[in-house]
């Protein structure tokens, strides 16, 4: 079975690698394909590039051999529900595990296509803020308070591996003006 965790990454952080760890240590799975998006439909700007985005996850999960980072939705080069990427990996008839975040919960129904979506997916969803997740819902319990738009405004740090954590410091130095 397959596990879909699709988001923004701009950027990935600690917070983002402890689903992802999450998800492989709770849920049977053959593959957790991690999709970035072009742009978040709900957002009107990306700061960092997508293949940008797309290298650096590489970086962060290549000693897992079951974590997948797809150019998917980042090469249709537009926003793309997430229906179409859902059925983009799904085989037939297969129902995918479709990882979000708690702070997604409350524009869920708004999601293109949500109906449809609920009959070819399992939702499972990772703790944040405090955030009551429903009953009956797959629940990854992660304890991190890192968020990337915290990051962007203040450049501070991401938890991650030094090498990685300094190259998307610099690239947000060089392309990103933080509100401070």
């Amino acid at each position: 079975m397959l596990a879909l965790y699709g988001g923004s990454f701009d950027p990935p952080h600690a917070g983002h690698v402890s689903v992802a760890l999450k998800a492989l240590d709770v849920l049977d799975i053959d593959k957790l394909i991690i999709v970035p998006n072009f742009r978040n439909p709900f957002k009107s700007y990306v700061c960092a590039e997508g293949a940008v985005r797309i290298a650096w996850l590489k970086k962060i999960f290549e000693p897992y051999s079951k974590v997948e980072i797809s150019d998917f939705e980042v090469r249709l080069h537009r926003s793309v529900p997430t229906i179409e990427t859902v059925e983009h990996y799904a085989s037939t008839g297969e129902k995918l595990y479709l990882i979000i975040g708690a702070d997604n919960l409350s524009s869920l129904p708004k999601w293109h296509a949500y109906e449809k979506l609920c009959q070819k997916v399992i939702f499972v969803v990772a703790t944040r803020d405090n955030i009551v997740i429903p009953e009956g819902m797959i629940t990854l319990d992660v304890n991190e308070t890192i968020s990337s738009t915290h990051f962007r405004d203040r450049l501070t740090s991401l938890g991650l591996e030094h090498t990685i954590e300094n190259d998307i410091i610099t690239y947000y130095k060089e392309h990103y003006e933080p509100k401070n």
